[in-house]
């Protein structure tokens, strides 16, 4: 009979610590799905009411920030008037509940497009890592990581190849509004002699009406992808025009590097050589 009083007692405990476990893995998964509702609607009161003082986080980059750094970069992102959010969120949540801490993880993807002419949407997707701690019997979140996986190459190597044929016709029609997209504001030229022009310099080269382009075209391009945000293009360009109502025609080879931001391809350094 003593035996059979013991049993029932460890059943009933391990169905209360079962329905414990599962009731805190359903509260967790609540606030998860809250915070991607949260980060889509812009709610940074929920963001405040989840994240623990101590909250650290850490991007794809290895980058970490603290609980203010990470709200702070929440508000600029969602301040970006040049690009727009088109989804976001997780999928195939999983927790593990370890007394009052707790370990989420899951796949997130996220898509979003730039505001510029010509811009295509874009799509990311990786894992995620979320630790909480039980606090005065609340759940707060403590920790987040973020992985990133590996964009499709043949997609980025079609996107900076466009990007670049496109850069002749900006030339042509000495359009500053599309080198001030184009350009990264660190943008800095170099050409065979050594002069070097930034961003507001080079724009203002280009666009001057002394500089009249009549025809550009490249050959030889080839482009190398580094990472997720990085890219090489070289290859061979002939132009056309007058400079001051002389008269050039030229051709030489030309490194351009771009890198991804803000849903676009931007050029960080450029750098040409004339053929002889």
């Amino acid at each position: 009979m003593r035996k059979i009083i013991t049993i029932t007692i460890l059943i009933a405990a391990s169905m209360l610590s079962a329905f414990a476990q599962t009731s805190a893995e359903q509260e967790i998964l609540q606030i998860h799905a809250g915070l991607d509702q949260a980060f889509i609607k812009k709610d940074m009161a929920y963001f405040e009411g989840v994240l623990a003082p101590d909250y650290v986080y850490s991007d794809p980059q290895g980058k970490m920030f603290d609980r203010a750094g990470n709200l702070e970069q929440l508000k600029t992102e969602w301040a970006n008037a040049n690009y727009k959010m088109l989804s976001a969120g997780t999928e195939n949540p999983k927790v593990k509940i370890m007394g009052n801490t707790a370990l989420i993880t899951a796949d997130w993807t996220y898509s979003g497009q730039a505001l510029a002419p010509g811009s295509e949407p874009h799509y990311d997707r990786g894992r995620y890592t979320g630790v909480y701690e039980k606090r005065d019997g609340e759940w707060l979140l403590v920790a987040e990581h973020f992985s990133e996986a590996p964009h499709d190459r043949k997609l980025m190597e079609q996107q900076v190849m466009k990007a670049g044929q496109s850069y002749g016709t900006l030339h042509k029609n000495r359009d500053k509004a599309g080198f001030e997209r184009l350009f990264a504001d660190e943008y800095i030229y170099t050409n065979e002699s050594g002069l070097t022009r930034n961003k507001a310099e080079d724009i203002a080269h280009m666009t001057s009406p002394d500089m009249v382009i009549e025809s550009t075209e490249i050959s030889d391009q080839k482009v190398r992808v580094i990472g997720n945000g990085a890219a090489v293009e070289t290859g061979t360009y002939k132009a056309k025009g007058s400079n001051k109502g002389k008269a050039f025609e030229e051709s030489g080879r030309y490194t351009t590097t771009w890198v991804w931001r803000g849903g676009r391809w931007q050029i960080i350094a450029d750098h040409t050589s004339v053929i002889k």
